[in-house]
């Protein structure tokens, strides 16, 4: 009887060691989870963050490639006005030319 009641001791004692083994487990499970999702959201928060900079690096240099093109642009507008003008001055001195003849 004393051997059935060491085993039947051994075993709940083994019962009890493996459910604390499994806790423990179960435990240690939940920290690692907890820790890699914290590291996966830090990591996820820094790339956001990066491509943020990122993007805000890239549209400046956008404008300001279009604001050097832009004054570009203005600076050949006003020669091309310029020209116009010239080309319009003479136009009305040759019209005035014209209309003196006729009259004279």
């Amino acid at each position: 009887m004393a051997n059935i009641s060491e085993a039947i001791s051994a075993i709940r004692k083994a019962e009890s060691d493996a459910d604390g083994i499994i806790d423990e487990a179960n435990k240690k499970s939940t920290e690692m989870i907890q820790e890699a999702r914290s590291k996966v959201d830090s990591q996820i928060s820094k790339a956001i963050e990066e491509a943020n900079d990122e993007a805000k690096h890239i549209v400046n240099a956008r404008e300001d490639e279009a604001a050097k093109e832009a004054v570009i642009i203005n600076n050949e507008s006003d020669q091309d006005i310029k020209k116009s003008l010239m080309g319009s001055e003479k136009n009305v001195e040759d019209a005035a030319d014209i209309i003196i003849e006729i009259v004279l």
